[in-house]
């Protein structure tokens, strides 16, 4: 895996890296989930400014995708309010 890795353009490395950020987000999310923790996954943040503000820049790293985590505020009544959901005639087109 290595020589592979060695052998790819800076390109194809910054999108395989990129890649591999969702598998772990991926699998941050269903431990969340299992844990009953609450996550948000997050792209269209500044990046520069997470790598700026944790030191990514100077570890040669450089955020691509962030989730919050925690626990939703007792006092946050939305929290109790039934969920949407739309059939599947609405969400898809049928052929």
């Amino acid at each position: 895996m290595k020589g592979k890795i060695s052998e790819m353009e800076n390109g194809e490395l910054e999108n395989w890296t990129r890649r591999q950020t969702y598998l772990a987000l991926g699998n941050l999310l269903n431990a969340c989930a299992e844990l009953k923790i609450d996550a948000c996954p997050m792209e269209g943040f500044e990046s520069e400014k997470y790598n700026e503000i944790l030191g990514l820049t100077k570890q040669n790293l450089n955020a691509a995708v962030i989730a919050p985590i925690g626990y939703r505020s007792k006092n946050d009544d939305t929290q109790f309010r039934p969920k949407v959901r739309k059939s599947l005639a609405k969400l898809f087109e049928i052929r």
